[in-house]
């Protein structure tokens, strides 16, 4: 049954995340629900670690700062959660079950709670207790091994701890929430980020059981084939070209003059290596914008390369609005997926680490001598 009263409401307006996580997957998790409407509250520690990147991951979040190492820093947490419908943890398994924050205690006070927990290597199995970073999650599920050329490349974080680890939860924690609609019931989400990268591999597993996966560096889509890869131009920049089907391929030969190439034999592996030599050499004879503008107007599905400085100019992501400039002047990327009616929004930082402390306590129902007393200790701090 559809619920009008929301209509024009963000998809998550109402929903209250308290996120415990740090550094770069839980937050860019709850990022992701921040950006649609969730209500999310970041409990940060009263320092932070040096490398953070997580600063740049709370738009759209209210800032707490509590201290779990103090005596009443876990009874804080588990009083803002019994008003919360979501918390989110990244700690290695068995660290708040030792705080006496686990799932079994908190879900008892807060049967409606979504418990998520976003770790690298999940809650079980033999190496849940390891410590790791995104290399090593996706070193294990395959990912990280069926990139690159002659050895394995690391792509940045994203495939592991973004895709594989917050995508993924975020995922896990909006069907949890839709389930809670016809139960009424929170569960525990296990957000792995191996278990995530295992998955986008997905249809490379599928090859290799058909018998057709051809290893590293062989297969089609990995840059070895002369029709989908990336090439140096004459003014130092990168041009990108998928031409996978025929009739693509074969304008994106005529774009380089190459019509003598038998479009028939686009297939054989033998023809690559040296077919790629001409492609390499063709597109070095000329700068990037020469061949942007080429494949502008043919459909050899040809792309520059662009750096993370260009982003902003360019004038699909421009048109778009993917790349843009937030409230803080900051370059960002906007909200995705595309919601017709409820589209996601850049909301404000907080201004300063534990803007909100107060406030968040004030709704969890402490008094203002129970906040006193609490800042007092030490047990929070509050920016002001």
């Amino acid at each position: 049954m559809i619920d009008t009263s929301r209509s024009g409401a963000p998809p998550l307006a109402g929903v209250r995340v308290l996120d415990l996580s740090a550094l770069g997957p839980g937050p860019f998790c709850s990022m992701l629900l921040a950006d649609f409407g969730a209500d999310v509250i970041s409990v940060e520690r009263p320092e932070p670690p040096a490398l953070d990147p997580a600063k740049y991951l709370s738009r759209g979040k209210r800032s707490a700062i509590v201290d779990l190492r103090r005596p009443r820093g876990a009874e804080v947490i588990a009083r803002l959660a019994e008003h919360c419908d979501v918390l989110l943890e990244s700690n290695r398994p068995g660290t708040m079950e030792r705080r006496g924050l686990g799932p079994d205690v908190l879900c008892a006070r807060n049967p409606r709670l979504i418990y998520a927990r976003l770790t690298g290597w999940g809650q079980d199995g033999p190496y849940n207790a390891r410590a790791g970073h995104d290399i090593n999650y996706t070193a294990v599920s395959g990912a990280l091994g069926a990139i690159g050329a002659d050895a394995p490349v690391p792509p940045l974080a994203m495939v592991g701890d973004l895709a594989g680890g917050s995508l993924m939860t975020a995922l896990g924690i909006v069907m949890a929430l839709f389930e809670r609609t016809v139960t009424g019931m929170g569960q525990v989400v296990d957000g792995a980020i191996v278990d995530g990268s295992a998955l986008l591999g997905i249809t490379h597993l599928a090859e290799l059981s058909a018998g057709i996966w051809p290893g590293r560096g062989k297969h089609v889509l990995s840059g070895v084939a002369p029709f989908y890869g990336v090439y140096a131009c004459a003014d130092g920049h990168f041009f990108a070209v998928g031409a996978i089907e025929p009739k693509f391929y074969a304008q994106f030969l005529a774009a380089l003059g190459m019509d003598d190439v038998d479009v028939s034999r686009q297939m054989d592996t033998a023809t690559w290596p040296a077919l790629r030599e001409r492609v390499a050499a063709a597109f070095r004879t000329k700068p990037r914008s020469h061949w942007t503008a080429v494949f502008a107007n043919i459909d050899g599905c040809g792309s520059p390369v662009l750096e993370l400085d260009e982003l902003a100019e360019d004038p699909h992501l421009r048109a778009r609005g993917t790349v843009v400039t937030g409230p803080d002047g900051a370059v960002t990327s906007a909200p995705a997926p595309r919601l017709s009616r409820s589209p996601g929004q850049i909301r404000p930082a907080p201004a300063a680490r534990g803007t909100h402390t107060r406030e968040v306590l004030r709704e969890a129902g402490f008094s203002a001598d129970e906040i006193d007393a609490l800042a007092t200790d030490g047990t929070v701090v509050a920016a002001d």
